[in-house]
């Protein structure tokens, strides 16, 4: 649950805030402003679930921030310690309080296991199964998907593995709870897509080739 209401400064400055992530991930792919504004999205509602008190302000900017990393990078390795770098220094720009900053770096930095550091505060648990969720549904499939490299079959085999890993690697059973309806509905449509690349698979194994009708014509006598 949320500690306490955002006061008038705060929501100024996570207007400003949007503002800025909307404009930096407008070219992105993938990782795009729709799956920031998600990710916020899938926060608030672990954060008004759960019965541990929450910090709403650095929950919601660390949510906004979390993908910072991403922008202009052909690769997401290590982007959780690039992002916070840039949340750090755009955040000693702005009146945010030194601790306060250094809350909202830390979700940055966490929020992804590439970084190879675990979660710890509750602000921390929240945007990192807020971003998982993201990753379930029709939606999460497509992002999934997109931009993979090899066969089809292959991308699915993997997509199938992933999906099962990340709703179990979930740390809430509240986000558990709230994405157990999209999990399955993504586990549902990858069987079946599978079951149907197999069976097309089966079915292009010999290619019925046009061939020449070699049954001997009698020529009559002249």
């Amino acid at each position: 649950m949320f500690s306490r209401s955002l006061n008038k400064k705060e929501i100024k400055l996570l207007e400003m805030i949007e503002e800025f992530v909307r404009d930096k991930h407008a070219e992105s792919e993938g990782h795009d402003y729709s799956h920031v504004l998600q990710v916020a999205k899938n926060a608030i509602k672990i954060a008004k679930k759960v019965p541990d008190q929450v910090d709403p302000f650095v929950l919601i900017c660390g949510a906004l921030f979390h993908d910072l990393g991403r922008v202009d990078q052909l690769s997401g390795i290590l982007h959780g310690l690039r992002g916070a770098a840039l949340v750090e220094q755009f955040l000693k720009a702005t009146e945010i309080d030194a601790e306060t900053g250094k809350r909202i770096v830390r979700i940055v930095t966490r929020h992804t296991s590439t970084s190879h550091i675990p979660p710890e505060t509750m602000e921390e648990k929240i945007v990192y199964d807020a971003d998982t969720l993201d990753r379930f549904g029709w939606v999460g499939l497509l992002r999934g998907i997109i931009g993979k490299k090899g066969s089809l079959e292959d991308i699915i085999e993997k997509v199938i593995i992933r999906r099962s890993e990340d709703y179990n690697k979930l740390i809430f059973k509240e986000s558990r709870e709230i994405g157990r309806e999209a999990h399955e509905e993504t586990l549902f449509f990858v069987q079946k897509l599978k079951r149907d690349i197999g069976n097309r698979l089966k079915g292009v194994k010999e290619i019925p080739f046009p061939r020449p009708n070699l049954t001997k014509v009698k020529v009559e006598d002249e």
